[in-house]
């Protein structure tokens, strides 16, 4: 057992030190700079599903077209196009906006995304009771609502009812219409740590007191239920306003029943009588929704209720007045790849965010070993005085300031850097009384700032993806950058040498013996004779379509097409003769062919061939240029890992 553990040890030491050694195997030079078999490879089986000609999954061919791509890099940046104002710019803000996906906890990201898709699928209607306290509220007010609310909820748990406790204690303004009340909600459509509590207490049940950025709550989960997905449906509405009292909308929507049973559209009343102008003009059509995405429970109940497409609800009174709902749809649940995107969004967005953030930085802090350094949190919070949310301040000369406040590997940060941010902060300061919550919550920012930062900077040593991704797109940047000024443009401003160019090679712009044929294909045997009847008695194609085609019955299908000799593929037994006649078979599908005219083999014009001259033409610079360019720059082959490469990418 003990030789097993010691040979699987010493294997993985082997492993680890061969895949090391590889990574830095120089496959070539150029004037001695490597590079490495690890970048070509990872470029070879990224890019050779991209390659159609097989000749260039070859790895000699392939190996060709690489070094070639690295004599243009190395002869950028010869020409110092690598320090070009806009070269650079654009390339920091690539690398801006690509770091910005590694910025994340994908892992915490992914884990919210899919709570959220469950949570979509069921509603919560619950009671709340809210003691109101700041978030940065002094100690002493934050225990005060703390022992507020165990107050209640003790109360509660001893018998009383939840809405006469939520009466007497919530701080909530609505308490006095609901009693405390929220109805049906579900995912994103309260608070992150409120809407955590609500699915996370049982039916009947009180929730433990849990804190937002309104204060202290409890709740109770009064119901819990899955969701029906999403409905489709028209109404018509008789409002109750100023204008029409209750009884009179009453009578009104009992009238437009009675023309609903006797046959009447329901789109037509719509649009002459519902008093939703928004959806009037649609028949009554409502955007499709789901549980709780509308203002009235009363609507949402019966809408879901309806069970057939077209089925017409009773009418129906809500906070807005009486309805009468048409079903057009039913929507099954989405899929979580179907909600997947729109979710995401919804993650970012939502205060959730904060604990994907939350646990980067954390992530972050382990990985650098960052301890919070408590001794300088201590004397911050002695040394700033009370008046810092109400003047300006200057922070007294102490040589603690040069001592260290934290440290990421060689990177150090002093107490001064710290005064500096709370300096910056200052005016911010608004939400703050208590120097203590100030200064404990400005120094997580500060050291989240400072991590951010610094992994930023140091993406590329850190993240082998990044490295990578930035790395292509710089050489990319680079190829452009180069390939413009060198090739691409060349053909924009050289008019002559381009004329030249054509004149010189216009044997090889020879366009081959054209034949512009008709044809006509059809199912029928009996419609395509009498086309080829037709065709002999010189008729147009638009006279052999009327005599064919008759009462708008597509019988035979015509077209008129140029074959060119030696590039188009041509039937079996096609007719080269000026009104030769092919007939052409495949299952039973019949074409026949009729050649039209006979164009002559000719040399194509410069204007009709200029698209294919200029790319001919940048080829032919490109060609001699990139032999100046190996008799500039000595490239050396490593045979023995090139012999390497090849062995492992045949695998």
């Amino acid at each position: 057992m003990y030789k097993k553990l010691v040979l699987f040890f010493l294997g993985s030491i082997i492993f680890t030190i061969t895949n090391a050694q590889q990574s830095k195997d120089v496959l070539f030079t150029i004037d001695g700079s490597p590079v490495y078999i690890s970048e070509f490879k990872r470029v070879y089986l990224k890019n050779i599903h991209l390659v159609k000609d097989d000749t260039q999954k070859n790895i000699d061919k392939y190996l060709d077209l690489f070094v070639n791509y690295k004599l243009k890099l190395k002869e950028a940046k010869s020409l110092g196009l690598d320090k070009k104002e806009t070269y650079l710019r654009e390339l920091e803000g690539y690398k801006k906006q690509l770091a910005m996906g590694y910025l994340t906890d994908t892992r915490t990201s992914e884990t919210l995304i899919k709570e959220a898709y469950e949570r979509s699928l069921e509603q919560v209607n619950a009671s709340h009771i809210l003691i109101e306290v700041k978030p940065n509220a002094p100690a002493k007010d934050t225990l005060a609502a703390y022992q507020k609310i165990i107050e209640a909820r003790n109360k509660i748990n001893k018998g009383e009812p939840f809405d006469v406790v939520a009466k007497t204690y919530s701080e909530d303004p609505s308490v006095i219409n609901n009693r405390g009340d929220l109805g049906w909600f579900s995912v994103f459509k309260m608070v992150y740590p409120f809407e955590q509590a609500a699915y996370n207490t049982k039916v009947g049940e009180v929730s433990n007191p849990f804190r937002t950025q309104f204060g202290y709550h409890i709740l109770k989960v009064n119901g819990r239920e899955k969701k029906q997905g999403e409905v489709t449906v028209a109404h018509i509405m008789v409002a109750i306003n100023k204008n029409r009292s209750s009884d009179e909308a009453e009578k009104r929507i009992k009238e437009i029943n009675q023309q609903l049973l006797q046959g009447v559209s329901f789109a037509s009343l719509a649009k002459q009588y519902s008093d939703d102008p928004s959806t009037a003009i649609e028949g009554g059509k409502i955007r499709r929704f789901g549980q709780g995405a509308l203002n009235s429970e009363e609507f949402e109940k019966v809408a879901f209720g309806l069970k057939e497409p077209e089925e017409i609800s009773k009418p129906v009174l809500t906070q807005y007045g009486w309805h009468i709902i048409q079903l057009i749809e039913k929507h099954p649940p989405k899929t979580f790849e179907e909600e997947k995107t729109g979710l995401t969004e919804k993650v970012k967005r939502d205060s959730r965010s904060k604990l994907v953030t939350e646990s980067f930085i954390q992530s972050l802090k382990k990985k650098y070993s960052i301890v919070e350094n408590e001794k300088a949190i201590g004397y911050f919070k002695e040394t700033i005085p009370e008046t810092f949310f109400k003047e300006e301040w200057s922070f007294p000369e102490d040589k603690i300031l040069k001592e260290e406040l934290f440290s990421i590997k060689k990177e150090k940060y002093l107490y001064e850097d710290f005064v500096q941010f709370l300096q910056i902060n200052q005016r911010q300061t608004g939400e703050f009384v208590d120097v203590t919550a100030f200064v404990e919550e400005m120094y997580k920012k500060y050291e989240s700032s400072v991590l951010l930062k610094y992994y930023e900077e140091h993406l590329e040593e850190d993240n082998e993806d990044f490295a990578n991704v930035i790395g292509e797109y710089r050489d990319g940047l680079l190829f452009f950058d180069l390939m413009e000024s060198k090739i691409w443009n060349i053909s924009k401003t050289d008019s002559i040498g381009l004329k030249k160019y054509y004149e010189a090679q216009k044997e090889n712009y020879a366009q081959n013996e054209t034949y512009k044929i008709i044809k006509a294909s059809s199912s029928k045997h009996k419609a395509i004779d009498e086309v080829r009847e037709l065709l002999r008695k010189q008729k147009t194609i638009e006279e052999i379509k009327k005599e064919i085609n008759k009462e708008n019955m597509a019988l035979v299908l015509f077209s008129e097409e140029e074959l060119i000799k030696g590039e188009d593929m041509f039937p079996e037994d096609f007719s080269i003769e000026k009104g030769g006649i092919t007939v052409a078979k495949e299952d039973n599908f019949i074409t026949l062919i009729m050649v039209k005219e006979i164009v002559p083999s000719r040399i194509k014009t410069f204007e009709e061939i200029k698209g294919e001259v200029i790319n001919d033409f940048q080829e032919s610079i490109e060609k001699q240029w990139l032999g100046q360019l190996k008799n500039k720059y000595s490239v050396k082959i490593n045979e023995r890992i090139l012999k390497k490469a090849k062995k492992e990418l045949s695998i």
